[in-house]
């Protein structure tokens, strides 16, 4: 016999209260949508949650260093080129020498 929608509702909602289960949300934009469909059809898994349950137990089984290097966020680091740096110290002095009443004071 086929089960009505409201069955299967109530079927799901109990099967939810026996495992525990909790909804969870999260707004991401575009750039992480399109990464995890990346991981999606890399990894040959349909599904986001699926991707996510698998990389929480993964990070849950991970040493406390290594999570922590895992969940660190990249960021970009700032290297000024000494040709750079010795153009910019020219013309910023050429820049105080041109204003009357500056002081020069250089770098120690």
């Amino acid at each position: 016999m086929v089960k009505t929608v409201k069955e299967r509702s109530a079927k799901a909602a109990q099967k939810r209260l026996a495992f525990a289960e909790k909804e969870l949300r999260h707004k991401v934009r575009p750039g992480i949508e399109q990464a995890m469909e990346r991981i999606q059809l890399r990894g040959q898994v349909p599904m986001i949650s699926e991707v996510l349950q698998i990389d929480i137990m993964k990070m849950d089984l991970m040493g406390d260093d290594e999570l922590a290097v895992f969940l660190s966020y990249p960021r970009h680091e700032i290297v000024i080129n000494e040709k750079v740096a010795r153009d910019f110290q020219e013309k910023s002095m050429l820049m105080i020498q041109q204003s009357p009443g500056d002081e020069i004071i250089s770098p120690g």
